[in-house]
């Protein structure tokens, strides 16, 4: 018989077996060759990963309390293991120095947190009691010179408003140059003291016989005048202004750049 016939008479076999027989013959097949074990006696598998290793940095963290965790591992890794880290560039004494002084800064830092938060609190009940007392005195004036309201101006205060018009402001006072630079000037002044009050200024400036334009306004008392022209003397001066018009301009200040 030849090899073909032989093959082909094995396969007709195959498909002649009854499958739940074949199934039984290869599992008695597989049962042999597995390897046999003791029944179980109780025993428990343990793990060889260790906890230390979960511990373990794969990347260098972020946080501050991370980096000082691993400077403190670090620091007791190359004491213990000396041998086989003999010698580290920072060494294990040096670390451990820089390891405490960061923990010293941080505590110190946390006490400032802690007293900074206390002392604004007390400084906060601290102005609550001030205002108070002092609205209180305020009040006090208002009726102790109701015939005489002008009185009031010893202490910085004034009449509340009786429903008269609003005037215009005074004329804003002490207008000077505070410092300069190659196309720029700083001015500065102080608020009338009289007549209605500001709500805003304007800032004029002119060149000699030449009408004053508007060069800049502001709800402060201060203002820097950028991209100046050079080479040129200019005027400024400064309006206080308010719903019931303007007040007289300041004095004027002379500037060259």
């Amino acid at each position: 018989m030849s090899v073909g016939t032989k093959q082909m008479s094995a396969a007709t076999w195959l498909m002649s077996v009854d499958k739940r027989q074949l199934s039984a013959a290869i599992g008695r097949m597989s049962a042999a060759s597995r390897p046999w074990f003791p029944p179980n006696r109780g025993l428990q598998v343990v793990s060889t990963h260790s906890h230390q290793e979960d511990r373990m940095s794969k990347r260098f963290p972020r946080s501050e309390p991370d980096i000082a965790t691993l400077a403190a591992r670090v620091v007791e890794g190359l004491t213990q293991a000396a041998e086989d880290f003999p010698a580290p560039p920072v060494p294990a004494d040096e670390l451990r120095g820089k390891l405490e002084a960061f923990t010293a800064a941080d505590t110190a830092i946390v006490t400032a947190e802690t007293a900074f938060r206390d002392r604004h609190a007390a400084k906060d009940s601290a102005l609550a009691q001030l205002v108070d007392a002092l609205k209180a005195d305020l009040r006090y004036a208002e009726v102790a010179v109701r015939d005489a309201p002008q009185k009031l101006s010893a202490l910085g205060w004034r009449a509340p408003r009786d429903g008269t018009p609003l005037q215009p402001p005074g004329e804003t006072r002490d207008i000077t140059i505070v410092t300069e630079g190659d196309t720029w000037a700083i001015l500065r002044w102080n608020a009338p003291t009289n007549g209605g009050a500001p709500a805003f200024y304007r800032i004029q400036r002119r060149q000699e016989g030449a009408p004053w334009e508007d060069a800049g306004t502001t709800t402060g008392t201060e203002q820097l005048m950028s991209n100046q022209p050079r080479g040129v003397e200019l005027h400024y001066r400064v309006v206080a202004v308010n719903k019931a018009g303007d007040g007289q301009p300041s004095a004027t200040v002379t500037l060259v750049l």
